[in-house]
């Protein structure tokens, strides 16, 4: 019985001292257990947003990317790693790939920082140079009777200006480029088709000048008025003796630019014409007016070879082309005719008469001279 008792003793002891052994040396286990590399996680995770503040994921989209997918890795690692016992983890790997994610995420920052800088004063220095082309065409060509085309191209080209330069403003410069450059081209287009097709009408310049330069000699010869038009500048210029005594301000027909061709145009004529008749308001449907002799011989020879050509609808030439009143309101509405402010009408009706020639031309400055063309 005694001899039991010991064994079961010795056997309990043995036990025990077994146990101890092992929670010892699991302690020592846990405690030699390597800790997570929390810190080196948040780290990448830190950078990688960083790198997307600055937009990363359009400026620098295969680093950010790879930074990402690094950093998936890394997570995917940890949670394999957490699935073991914590003397058997190893973290080597996941802390690796934590530090090449926070590498790539930098790389991704630095980048987008950097192409963005660029892109801001490049795309700066372009939306200043389409501004200064719409502004360019806004001076010297908006007001003109353009193709439907030009001015659908300069529509549009001022709607993706507008949309590129609030896009520039918030910073979204990736935004800015198509809009810009559909901007430039389309304005640059507008101006060339503008300026090709006011250089075209210019090349009437030598004969407008010589019919100006005609009309004042015969205004001095002939101690008398004449009238000069000038369609570009919406002038009426009064000579007497061959110099000039009043300018008074005036509004043309929509289609102002170019010879008047046919009835309805809306086009006012250009050629050397003479008042036919002074009219009063109770004979005229304005205020008062001036009646010229359009159609004269040239114009009905155009419209004969133009009819002839098939250039010319069979319509009619038109006439009952005058300067009257009712003028004044700051755009070109007329149907043909030159029109003048109520007062401005006195005035001319004051100083001129039935013979009186009246001159219209199309300009007497050179294009050059008008817009630096």
């Amino acid at each position: 019985m005694g001899k039991t008792v010991k064994i079961i003793k010795r056997t309990f002891i043995g036990i025990l001292l077994v146990s101890v052994s092992t929670v010892v040396i699991f302690g020592i286990l846990l405690l030699l257990s390597p800790n997570p590399p929390i810190e080196s996680l948040n780290i990448a995770q830190a950078e990688v947003g960083r790198a997307k503040d600055v937009e990363a994921q359009k400026y620098a989209k295969p680093t950010i990317e790879a930074a990402e997918d690094l950093l998936a890795q890394a997570q995917f690692e940890w949670k394999l790693q957490n699935q073991k016992y914590s003397f058997l983890r190893d973290y080597g790997k996941m802390i690796k790939l934590t530090k090449d994610a926070t590498e790539k995420a930098k790389q991704a920052f630095e980048k987008s920082v950097s192409l963005r800088s660029t892109m801001q004063v490049e795309l700066g220095a372009k939306l200043k140079e389409v501004d200064e082309q719409l502004n360019h065409f806004d001076q010297n060509y908006a007001d003109l009777p353009l193709k439907g085309t030009t001015r659908q191209n300069y529509t549009t080209a001022r709607l993706r200006y507008v949309e590129s330069k609030e896009a520039y403003e918030r910073g979204a410069y990736k935004d800015v480029g198509f809009n810009l450059d559909v901007a430039s081209q389309l304005i640059s287009r507008s101006v060339k088709d503008a300026h090709n097709y006011l250089s075209n009408y210019f090349e009437n310049l030598g004969k407008w000048r010589r019919w100006a330069d005609e009309t004042v000699s015969w205004s001095s010869r002939s101690n008398a008025s004449a009238i000069i038009v000038d369609k570009f500048a919406h002038k009426i210029y009064v000579y007497q003796d061959g110099k000039l005594k009043k300018e008074f301000s005036a509004e043309l027909g929509p289609n102002w630019i170019g010879a008047k061709q046919y009835r309805g145009d809306k086009a006012t004529p250009e050629g050397k014409y003479h008042i036919t008749k002074k009219k009063t308001s109770k004979y005229t449907g304005y205020y008062k007016a001036l009646l010229i002799n359009y159609p004269n011989d040239e114009d009905i020879q155009r419209y004969s070879i133009g009819v002839k050509n098939g250039n010319i609808p069979r319509r009619g030439i038109g006439n009952l082309i005058e300067i009257h009143g009712d003028g004044g309101r700051g755009i070109n509405w007329t149907d043909g005719c030159v029109a003048l402010t109520n007062n401005d009408i006195d005035k001319l009706f004051d100083c001129v008469g039935v013979g009186t020639p009246v001159t219209i031309v199309g300009s007497l400055r050179s294009l050059k001279e008008i817009n630096g063309f």
